[in-house]
């Protein structure tokens, strides 16, 4: 058994796929979380400019933006609106002032619902409040109350390790759409395969060494990618205000990703075996691909992404310091690791039924 995980393993890395997949999701986890490692409290408004507002969709607290509350969200889509209806439609500037007026005494639900009675040709007003960026450029005291008021929550690498798990984890997918199908390639070839079925070989080992052989294939490279982006961070740790605990990385990491190589694994394993091919288990992992990374939309009407049970990765989109896990997280996870595993039992039941 260990001889089999061993050999499939060392082919695989012989193959330069696998190495230049590692490479590839390095510099992209790099470029999309090592922007991150730029937060730090502002000295002064010399360090804190607004950004053009084409950029502003990607800004972040390390640029000067933080969320709204609720009141300013609502002054803001007033302002909108109020700027829309005078200079695009030429309505009367004092009686819309006049309506907003009365629109800024009530709660932003009932006065987005009188705002569409008085204009009930805009086609929908609650868009002015609730679809945008929803966050704001902030004055330096503003932003660093901001990540004061953050760091005492949680650990900055709690919140870190998240975007960490987000990017990795949804980059890693695909590499395990490329590299899974070279692993269990060569035992669905026909001659391989009909080898294997007249060999004395414990169908129960023979298909546990092919799960355990992908799934260290596919640690093995989480490891080396997080073993680097850990030193970048530590080569970077005097830089920061605050305390580094480089652990909390591991933490999402492992909860995040390792489920999902077990679930992925497990998919492959058992499609290879019922179709002689790896390829037929790509258009399942790409509808869950999908199924992952959906979202719902509140009761605002706001969308919002939802980590829901079944999910091969875990999307943490939010702006750096609103991240956080789902009340669910663990045991969505562990139900991801039990259904992997039910997999991989139904995997040995069909070879060993195949065997008789």
């Amino acid at each position: 058994m260990c001889f089999v995980i061993k050999s499939k393993m060392v082919r695989i890395m012989k193959n330069p796929i696998y190495y230049i997949g590692i490479i590839a999701i390095l510099v992209f986890v790099y470029m999309e979380c090592g922007k991150y490692l730029k937060i730090n409290y502002f000295s002064d408004d010399s360090h804190i400019k607004p950004l053009d507002e084409a950029l502003v969709g990607e800004a972040d607290v390390m640029d000067g933006y933080i969320p709204m509350t609720e009141e300013e969200r609502f002054d803001d889509g007033l302002l909108k609106l109020r700027k829309d209806l005078v200079e695009t439609i030429g309505m009367d500037e004092s009686q819309v002032e006049e309506i907003c007026i009365n629109a800024r005494k009530m709660e932003m639900r009932d006065a987005i619902d009188y705002l569409q009675k008085e204009y009930p040709f805009v086609v929908d007003v609650s868009r002015y409040f609730y679809v945008g960026e929803e966050k704001k450029f902030g004055s330096v005291t503003e932003v660093n109350e901001y990540i004061k008021d953050a760091l005492g929550r949680e650990d900055y690498m709690d919140y870190m390790g998240r975007k960490y798990a987000d990017y990795l984890g949804t980059i890693f997918v695909f590499f395990c759409l490329i590299l899974y199908p070279f692993y269990f390639s060569s035992d669905s070839k026909k001659e391989i395969y009909e080898l294997l079925h007249t060999k004395p070989i414990s169908g129960r080992k023979y298909i546990l060494s092919q799960a355990l052989g992908s799934i260290f294939i596919g640690l093995s490279a989480v490891l080396v990618i997080t073993l680097v982006f850990q030193g970048i961070v530590l080569f970077n740790k005097d830089k920061f205000d605050f305390t580094i605990n480089i652990m909390r990385i591991w933490k999402y990491t492992l909860w995040c990703l390792t489920p999902s190589i077990v679930y992925v694994s497990a998919v492959f394993l058992l499609l290879s075996n019922v179709f002689k091919s790896p390829f037929a288990a790509i258009p399942l992992i790409f509808i869950q691909i999908f199924f992952s990374n959906a979202g719902v939309k509140n009761v605002e009407g706001i969308f919002k992404y939802m980590h829901r049970p079944g999910a091969i990765f875990v999307r943490y989109p939010e702006l750096f310091f609103e991240t956080k896990m789902a009340d669910q997280f663990y045991i969505y996870q562990m139900g991801l690791l039990a259904l992997g595993a039910l997999v991989l039992t139904l995997a040995i039941v069909l070879w060993e039924k195949k065997r008789v």
